[in-house]
């Protein structure tokens, strides 16, 4: 991805801004809170790229991407990623009571952080399926397990 961003000094700047963000997370919520909810987003919109990314983070934090409890934080994470990354409709209902569990736990600052770092992390999912940004290598045989397990079900 950030090959073809440098195409654009705008654009790879636009999408290098979110890092500060995605690290004052990391410091309040850890690591793997903000890896769980980068996955739900990418999963949720769909980006094979962007999932087995996460898939492979998640491993690195000795978490089974697809056995595994979320703790409470991670929860009210993937309830907030699946507002921010679904269908055009689920943005008339109410606002998931996620917000306030986070809210009420970390402060204002850290909600506006997850939603604002959630957005980009959506734009990021779309900006690689859009431009059909390739699987990096070192991701293909995240890829081949991940498509067993899809035609296996």
């Amino acid at each position: 991805m950030k090959g073809v961003l440098l195409h654009s000094a705008p654009a790879f700047r636009l999408f290098g801004a979110v890092l500060p963000l995605k690290e004052s997370l990391r410091s309040r919520l850890g690591a793997r809170a903000v890896d769980v909810f980068s996955l739900a987003i990418s999963e949720d919109s769909h980006c094979l790229l962007c999932s087995l990314y996460f898939r492979r983070a998640l491993k690195a934090h000795g978490v089974d991407p697809d056995g595994y409890v979320p703790t409470d934080d991670e929860a009210a994470l993937i309830e907030i990623a699946h507002r921010i990354a679904g269908e055009p409709v689920a943005h008339k209902a109410t606002p998931p009571a996620a917000l306030k569990l986070l809210e009420a736990r970390y402060g204002a600052e850290t909600v506006v952080e997850v939603v604002a770092y959630g957005s980009a992390m959506l734009a990021t999912n779309r900006l690689n399926t859009t431009l059909g940004i390739p699987i990096d290598d070192d991701l293909l045989p995240a890829a081949d397990i991940a498509g067993a397990k899809a035609n296996a079900a």
